[in-house]
């Protein structure tokens, strides 16, 4: 039997979509049960599983060893844990490369692109998180130093498909909004561009609201949505939520209107198949691979005018009320996004 180490040391930080991304790997890797392969997760200890590696905070100077395994799985292309070859065949997600794109101190670019080089030149085989994520992975493959050896492959990312029954029963006083509400799910960066939501509210009606939902944020962009919401009035209809817990988090997507994410950088898009999964109308930006996960059940802001913003969420919320059989079709694409989907692409690749 061959064994496999996956790296979840983001579990560290229990908000972030990295974290979200390592849970559903392994919900999905358990569910699949393959006889051939045992694996073992390097990360944080969790409590009734004796298959896990401890993460340590001296690993960052004393390294983990990968001794005793026949394949490692890096999980995000920034990991500083594992940086030896140690003979091990070696796995890497690349989850973007929007820092070659964002705008950022030389100091910062040269940082991450050591850091994202150090990774995918080691790999034998790099999984992509979208089609998307791959062509602009090609497109850099030689400054990136990827091998001409090294195989490239998507394997979309999986959710946990929602347990409607148990999410109606999740407490809301306190929670909710007393208005019906848009929701946006995503860290309060410049590439996430929220303050276009802010923008757009005042042209909707006004007893729609707006929740922002952030684990992070940068206080340049975090002062500019202030300032936005000073200038269109509009501080008694929006409403922040700093660092939930996952419970909160789907109370508030359980019982949102819609999901509006205008991001023009995406390597995937998890916030998306969450909403689609509970057949939520998607009002997105028709970049990165946004159109490649929303496909056509999704509404697509072709212009980032605040009037045509909020004519396109009227329409699209209009078109979903009159006909009930779209919230169908937007539930039926989520089931292309599951955690057993994505378990099934990785142990592929892994027998590879």
């Amino acid at each position: 039997m061959k064994r496999v180490l996956i790296d979840q040391e983001r579990l560290r930080h229990p908000y972030c979509g990295l974290a979200y991304y390592c849970r559903t790997l392994e919900q999905g890797m358990r569910e699949l049960s393959d006889p051939d392969i045992q694996y073992a997760y390097y990360g944080p200890k969790k409590a009734g599983y004796s298959d896990t590696l401890r993460w340590h905070r001296w690993h960052k100077r004393i390294n983990p060893t990968t001794w005793g395994f026949d394949l490692l799985h890096v999980t995000h292309q920034l990991e500083r844990y594992f940086p030896h070859r140690w003979g091990v065949p070696r796995v890497v997600t690349l989850h973007d490369l929007n820092y070659l794109y964002e705008d950022l101190s030389e100091k910062k670019r040269t940082k991450i692109q050591r850091l994202v080089e150090e990774n995918l030149s080691k790999a034998d085989a790099i999984v992509c998180i979208s089609e998307f994520v791959q062509k602009d992975l090609e497109a850099h493959r030689d400054s990136l130093g990827v091998k001409p050896t090294t195989s490239i492959h998507t394997v979309h990312n999986g959710v946990f498909l929602p347990d409607e029954a148990r999410l109606a029963a999740l407490p809301t006083e306190g929670i909710l909004p007393d208005k019906p509400y848009l929701l946006a799910l995503g860290v309060l960066f410049d590439k996430k561009q929220q303050h276009l939501l802010i923008e757009m509210l005042p042209h909707l009606p006004e007893d729609l609201h707006l929740v922002l939902v952030y684990s992070e944020a940068k206080p340049e962009y975090k002062a500019q949505i202030d300032e936005a919401i000073r200038r269109t009035g509009t501080a008694h209809r929006i409403h922040f939520y700093e660092a939930v817990s996952h419970e909160v988090k789907d109370t508030l997507l359980y019982h949102c209107t819609a999901l509006v994410h205008p991001s023009k950088a995406e390597g995937f898009g998890l916030p998306v198949v969450e909403a689609m999964a509970l057949g939520k109308p998607l009002f997105l930006r028709p970049m990165t691979s946004l159109p490649e996960i929303g496909g056509d059940v999704a509404y697509y802001f072709d212009s980032t005018e605040p009037e045509d913003m909020a004519r396109l969420v009227q329409r699209g919320l209009e078109e979903c009320t009159a006909a009930p059989e779209r919230i169908a079709q937007i539930k039926a694409r989520a089931q292309l996004f599951s955690c057993r989907k994505m378990a099934e692409g990785y142990s592929a690749v892994y027998r590879e």
